[in-house]
C-alpha cells in the first residue's frame, strides 16, 4: 500500500469570488469532509505552507505578483468577468500554490509515495501576467518549475484532465522540452484554446499534447485515448515526476461541463498515471484540485482518486472496452505527434 500525503486546510475557504460564483468555498469544504472520513492506513494529512514571492515568480512576472498582492484587504477587485478577489484572496492563492509544493516536498523527501492537494483557488488558467478563469497563480506550473529550478529535474509531466483547457500552463511551458504538458478537454469550450495543432514551439515542439474532445465523452472514450495515444507518449518521455491537474468538472454531474466521466473513470486514469510513475520515477506523483463544481461529484471523484493513490502500483490495469467514438480523436492526435514520438 502506498503512503499518500493529503494537503487540506480550512483556510482555503477564505477566498470568496462572489455570491453564486461556481468556484465557491463549499467545494473545498466538501472535499475536506470527505477526506476526514477516509480511515485507510498510509494517509497523512499535512498543513500547507504559503508559496514565497520568489516561488510565485518562477512562473509569474514580479509586477503581476505585486498587482495581486495589492488586492489583499480590499473588499473586491475584478481581473476579468469571472475572476474576482476578496480581502483574503492573495493569502489563499499563495497557500494554494504552497499547498501543491508541500505535497511535492513530502514526496521528494520520502515521507509519502504520492500526494493529493485539496487547494483553491485553482490555477491552470493563470497566465504569466494575467489572472483568468477563476485562477490567480498557476499552482501546478509553479510546482513543475520548482522541481526543475530548485531540484534539478529535467523531465516533468503534467497531465490536465480538467474539462477546460489549461491555457495558462500551456503558455508557460510551450517552448520547453523539460515539461510534457498533456491536456484532455471539451472543445469547443472555454477558453477556446487547445487544438490538436498546438504542439509546442522551438525546442518544445512535440511536448504539448492537446486532445480536444466533443461533449458527451465518458470513461470508455477517455481510457481509449489514454491507452492508445497519451500513455505511449508519456512512457517515451520517461518523466522524473508526474503532476496531475485534477479537475473534476468532466464528471457527468458537473453543471459547467458536458462530459460523462464517472468516479470509476477518474480512478482508472489515476491508475494509469500511477503505473507510469512507478515505471519511470519511483512512483513520484502529486495531483492537485483544479475545477469541479458539483459537490457530490467532487466527493465521489476525489475519494476515488485518493483511494487509487493508496493502492499497490502493481495492481492490474483493465483494458478498455468500447469507446469507439474516440478512434478519430486518437488518429488525429497521432497525425500531429508522429514526427516527435513513436506511435503505431
Amino acid at each position: 500500500m502506498n503512503r499518500t500525503a493529503l494537503i487540506a486546510d480550512r483556510c482555503y475557504l477564505d477566498h470568496f469570488g462572489g455570491r453564486l460564483h461556481p468556484e465557491r468555498p463549499e467545494r473545498v469544504a466538501a472535499m475536506i469532509a470527505m477526506a476526514a472520513g477516509l480511515k485507510r492506513a498510509g494517509l497523512a494529512t499535512l498543513a500547507p505552507r504559503e508559496a514565497t514571492t520568489a516561488e510565485l515568480e518562477l512562473c509569474h512576472g514580479a509586477e503581476y505578483v505585486a498587482t495581486v498582492a495589492r488586492t489583499a484587504g480590499l473588499a473586491h477587485t475584478s481581473f476579468d468577468p469571472d475572476t474576482h478577489t476578496s480581502p483574503a484572496t492573495f493569502a489563499t492563492a499563495r497557500l494554494a500554490a504552497g499547498g501543491v509544493l508541500t505535497a511535492v516536498e513530502a514526496v521528494l523527501g520520502g515521507a509519502a509515495h504520492n500526494g493529493f492537494a485539496i487547494v483553491r483557488p485553482p490555477g491552470h488558467h493563470a497566465r504569466p501576467d494575467h489572472a483568468m478563469g477563476f485562477c490567480f497563480f498557476n499552482n501546478v506550473a509553479i510546482a513543475a518549475r520548482y522541481l526543475i529550478e530548485r531540484h534539478g529535474l529535467t523531465r516533468v509531466l503534467i497531465l490536465d484532465w480538467d474539462v477546460h483547457h489549461g491555457n495558462g500552463t500551456q503558455e508557460i511551458f510551450y517552448p520547453s522540452p523539460q515539461v510534457l504538458y498533456i491536456s484532455t478537454h471539451q472543445s469547443p469550450f472555454y477558453p477556446g484554446s487547445g487544438m490538436f495543432d498546438e504542439i509546442g514551439a522551438g525546442a518544445g515542439a512535440g511536448f504539448t499534447v492537446d486532445v480536444p474532445l466533443p461533449a458527451g465523452f465518458g470513461d470508455a472514450e477517455y481510457l481509449r485515448i489514454f491507452d492508445h495515444l497519451l500513455m505511449p507518449i508519456a512512457r517515451q518521455f520517461k518523466p522524473e515526476f508526474v503532476l496531475i491537474s485534477a479537475g473534476f468538472d468532466c464528471h457527468y454531474r458537473d453543471p459547467l461541463g458536458g462530459m460523462r466521466v464517472t468516479a470509476e473513470g477518474f480512478a482508472a486514469m489515476t491508475r494509469r498515471m500511477k503505473r507510469l510513475a512507478a515505471e519511470s520515477c519511483g512512483g513520484r506523483m502529486v495531483a492537485a484540485l483544479e475545477g469541479g463544481y458539483d459537490l457530490q461529484a467532487l466527493e465521489e471523484a476525489g475519494r476515488a482518486v485518493i483511494d487509487e493513490l493508496g493502492r499497490d502500483d502493481a495492481e492490474p490495469i483493465v483494458p478498455v472496452a468500447g469507446g469507439e467514438r474516440a478512434i478519430p480523436v486518437v488518429q488525429r492526435g497521432k497525425y500531429f505527434h508522429q514526427p516527435f514520438w513513436k506511435l503505431d
